[in-house]
C-alpha cells in the first residue's frame, strides 16, 4: 500500500513593531527516503529574501534566508508532493519489524561508536530522579531491548497524558513526567531519554500527520505537525509513543536529530522592537 499525500504547511511571525532585519533557518521541507518519495516541493517567503538551501549534519532539508529591509510580518509556505509507502501497517506496540537484539548486541562497542551520538542524555532529553529509578526497574525486568521498549511505553502511558499540539515550544522529559501530560514532542523526548538511559540508540523525528484515514481524494483535512521516535534494533525501528503505534503511510517525515533542537521547522533571530507571535497551520489532502 502507498498513499500520495499533498501537504501546506504555513509559519511565520508577526512583530511588536516592524523587525529591521531577521536571520533564519527553516526545515519545513520533506525528504526522500525508503519510506517516502518527494515528488514535488516548493517554499515561498514573504517579503521575498536572501536566500540559500543545503542538507544539514542529519540530512535533513534547510533553508537559511535572510532580510534585511523593515518588515512586520514573516511568512514562510512550505508545499509539498510525498509518496509514502512504508510497507506495513499500523499496529499497537512498539515490538515493530527489526532483527530484536539482546542486550550484549545493543552494547556492543560498534553500535556505541556508530551511534554514541543517540545515546547521550541532550538537553530536552534528561532524566530526573524518579523517572531513572523506573527506567532501572523496567531494564532490570526486560529480557530484550524491544521488550523494555514494549514496557516503558507502557508506563509512560499509564503516567502522561497525550495532548495534541502543532509545532508547540518543548520541554524537558524530566518535567514531562513530572506534568504528567504533554503533546508528541514532550512524548518523544521523554520516551527517547528512557531508552537512551538504558542504553539503545533513540533519535527525535519530525514531520506531520494525517489524523483522518477516512478523508476523501482531495479533500483538505486540518494537518497537524507530529513527533515520534526511531530506536535501534539492528535497523531503525520507528514508533510514535503519543498514540503508541507503528507510523503508517499517513505520517509524513521531515527530519531526524538527537532531539527537537535539532530539527526545529523555523527558527531565527531578528533585530527591531522586542516581541514577535508565531503562528502555524498545516492542512493536508489525499491525491491518491
Amino acid at each position: 500500500m502507498s498513499v500520495t499525500l499533498r501537504l501546506v504547511h504555513r509559519a511565520g511571525y508577526t512583530y511588536s513593531g516592524p523587525a529591521v532585519a531577521s536571520y533564519n533557518e527553516a526545515r519545513m521541507v520533506p525528504k526522500s527516503t525508503l519510506a517516502q518519495t518527494v515528488s514535488h516541493t516548493r517554499l515561498e517567503i514573504t517579503p521575498t529574501p536572501w536566500q540559500d538551501s543545503w542538507i544539514d549534519y542529519w540530512g535533513t532539508n534547510v533553508t537559511t534566508f535572510e532580510l534585511h529591509e523593515p518588515h512586520a510580518e514573516l511568512k514562510v509556505v512550505a508545499i509539498s508532493t510525498v509518496t509514502v509507502h512504508r510497507g506495513h501497517e499500523s499496529g499497537e506496540g512498539a515490538e515493530a519489524p527489526g532483527r530484536h537484539l539482546g542486550w550484549d548486541e545493543v552494547a556492543a562497542q560498534e553500535v556505541v561508536d556508530d551511534l554514541g551520538e543517540y545515546l547521550d542524555l541532550t538537553g530536552h532529553c534528561t532524566t530526573g530522579a524518579a523517572f531513572a529509578a523506573l527506567v532501572d526497574e523496567v531494564r532490570a525486568l526486560s529480557q530484550t531491548p524491544a521488550q523494555f521498549v514494549d514496557d516503558i511505553v507502557e508506563r509512560i502511558h499509564r503516567q502522561v497524558g497525550y495532548r495534541r499540539e502543532r509545532f508547540a515550544h518543548a520541554s524537558t522529559a524530566d518535567k514531562v513526567w513530572n506534568a504528567g501530560k504533554g503533546g508528541s514532542i514532550d512524548l518523544a523526548h521523554l520516551t527517547i531519554a528512557a531508552l537512551r538511559a538504558a542504553g539503545i540508540p533513540a533519535r527525535f523525528v519530525i514531520g506531520y500527520l494525517l489524523p483522518d484515514r477516512t478523508a476523501e481524494i482531495g479533500e483538505v483535512i486540518s494537518g497537524h505537525g507530529h513527533c515520534w521516535i526511531e530506536w535501534w534494533d539492528g535497523e531503525w525501528v520507528a514508533f510514535d509513543p503519543a498514540v503508541r503505534t507503528t507510523p503508517d503511510d499517513f505520517y509524513i517525515e521531515v527530519a531526524h536529530g538527537r532531539d527537537h533542537t535539532d530539527v526545529a521547522p523555523l527558527r531565527g533571530i531578528f533585530t527591531g522592537t522586542p516581541g514577535s507571535k508565531m503562528s502555524v497551520t498545516v492542512e493536508i489532502s489525499r491525491l491518491a
